[in-house]
């Protein structure tokens, strides 16, 4: 094996640094629908197993792509290796013309719109619904409005109970009081930019963030592990913009009213009870999280219907979990139940 040297660790390093190129797909994929700024993709199994489809809903706030961040390092790649028809809701990113896009859009117009086209593309009448974090949340809303189409619901490091965020109790508290009302917090019109929702992850996560930059500078000499390192990277500095619409719905429906705790949500006219949920589900925490700690998850599964139910809880931070795959204990209760 090639002798690596001090110098080779610090071209890598700024090699690594200086890059400038976007993220692609690392599995081949088709684009089967566009709703707004969405797109449904595809990804075909080479060799089937015969079993449900997996439909991926992710955050509306980050791109999609720590789904299938490398070729070592997918998620996507992983499930289509065991034979799974993978589909993913990519939200896009939204602007103007989606300033009064909110929860209902998201649940009734893009959720269920690809829910319906997995289901007519695949012609079977139920499949397998994963989402991860605020997207997780959507998709436990989704399987309490229409139960008889998810069979198995995955849920990775999914907020439920929002009374539990840390560092921001006194921010609750007054969102509930109504000292501080959602409709000043988000704006009327408009788009809330990345850049802020960036800055707003960062005063969660890590105000000093230096450690990413000492890893890589620690294995810089290892082109599998910049490469890595580099598109995880990306992925953290790349958040998309936020609807003001949908930022009032999140302040109202889940910081105020806590409503899939306490109840009594209704969008276009449907009660979303929790109760309903039925699906086989399978619940993903981090130890480590930050951001979605996992007595934030956990009472789901006090509330769904469900007669079976897992909640495990992994060593890692809130995107570890996800960048690091699909663990085999996933993957055997997954052709257990699919």
């Amino acid at each position: 094996m090639e002798r690596k040297t001090e110098k080779d660790r610090w071209r890598g390093f700024f090699e690594t640094l200086t890059r400038k190129e976007e993220w692609k797909p690392h599995h081949p994929r088709n684009a089967i629908q566009e709703i707004g700024r969405a797109t449904l993709w595809h990804y075909p199994a080479v060799e089937r197993n015969g079993a449900l489809p997996i439909l991926m809903v992710y955050s509306h706030i980050n791109k999609p792509s720590i789904l299938d961040l490398t070729e070592q390092h997918s998620m996507i790649g992983e499930f289509l290796g065991n034979g799974y028809d993978v589909f993913l809701l990519d939200f896009g990113i939204p602007d103007e013309r989606d300033k009064d896009t909110g929860l209902e859009s998201y649940l009734f117009d893009y959720i269920d719109g690809a829910v319906k086209t997995v289901l007519q593309h695949q012609q079977t009448g139920r499949l397998t619904l994963a989402g991860f974090c605020l997207g997780g949340t959507l998709a436990a809303l989704y399987a309490a409005l229409y139960p008889d189409r998810i069979h198995n619901l995955l849920l990775f490091v999914t907020p439920i109970d929002f009374n539990q965020l840390p560092d921001f109790r006194e921010w609750i508290k007054a969102i509930q009081s109504g000292d501080i009302d959602p409709a000043v917090l988000a704006p009327v019109t408009g788009i809330i930019p990345a850049e802020q929702i960036r800055y707003g992850m960062r005063l969660i996560t890590a105000p000093v963030y230096y450690s990413p930059y000492l890893s890589l500078l620690n294995r810089a000499y290892d082109p599998a592990y910049t490469e890595h390192w580099y598109r995880f990277n990306q992925w953290t500095n790349d958040h998309i913009p936020m609807t003001g619409a949908f930022l009032r719905d999140l302040l109202h429906y889940f910081i105020k009213e806590n409503a899939l705790m306490n109840g009594g949500m209704t969008l276009r006219g449907r009660e979303i009870n929790p109760a309903r949920i039925q699906s086989n589900l399978y619940m993903v925490c981090s130890t480590f999280d930050q951001m979605v700690p996992a007595a934030i998850s956990y009472p789901l599964m006090e509330l769904v219907s469900s007669e079976e139910k897992q909640f495990i809880e992994v060593p890692g931070g809130h995107a570890s979990l996800i960048k690091d795959g699909v663990s085999s204990r996933l993957m055997g209760w997954l052709r257990e139940h699919s």
